[in-house]
């Protein structure tokens, strides 16, 4: 399981990462695409609020239970209706919004996992897919309250090519840091 966070947090990282250190023009170009495409709007919407339902669904507080249990299926309901909502009254900058909040989910899941690989003490290669985790979710967090500044960041980024080719490495090492991590354990 915990090849799969590997994979599931490396490859993304590094993909995204070596097309902006190796293809920055083309990187620039996606990334414009990516901030206005209907598209990834619709189905990183769909996928951001079925995975918060799954959480509230499966976390076990006291509070959401009362609060969405009160009939089966309360919770996916909402979230398809929210899904709607978000979607049609909220389409400015939704694609990073969404992915945003896919980011912040991320540590929800992978921290079940992982929790069983941490040692008593020291470092171990699990603390690298839980470092990673942990910034996803603080970007995640900066990037739901301002995507406009995200996209804003990226766009002035590109044209700072060093620079731009600089932040893809980072992602591009992060990402086969994720991988290794989850291959070795």
């Amino acid at each position: 399981m915990i090849f799969f966070w590997g994979l599931l947090l490396g490859v993304p990282l590094a993909a995204a990462g070596a097309l902006v250190l190796f293809s920055p023009a083309r990187a620039a170009a996606a990334g414009r695409v990516f901030a206005s495409s209907r598209i990834a709007a619709v189905v990183l919407s769909a996928v951001a609020w079925g995975w918060t339902a799954y959480e509230c669904d499966t976390i076990g507080v006291d509070v959401f239970d009362m609060l969405l249990k009160r009939f089966p299926g309360e919770v996916w309901i909402l979230a398809a209706v929210l899904c709607f909502l978000t979607v049609r009254w909220m389409p400015d900058n939704l694609p990073v919004r969404a992915l945003s909040a896919i980011l912040m989910l991320v540590p929800a899941e992978l921290f079940k996992t992982t929790r069983l690989y941490l040692p008593e003490g020291g470092i171990a290669p699990v603390h690298v897919l839980v470092v990673i985790a942990y910034a996803l979710a603080v970007v995640g967090m900066y990037a739901m309250f301002y995507p406009w500044r995200i996209e804003k960041s990226c766009a002035v980024l590109s044209k700072k090519e060093p620079l731009f080719r600089a932040a893809g490495a980072a992602s591009l090492a992060a990402g086969a840091a994720a991988v290794a991590a989850g291959a070795v354990l």
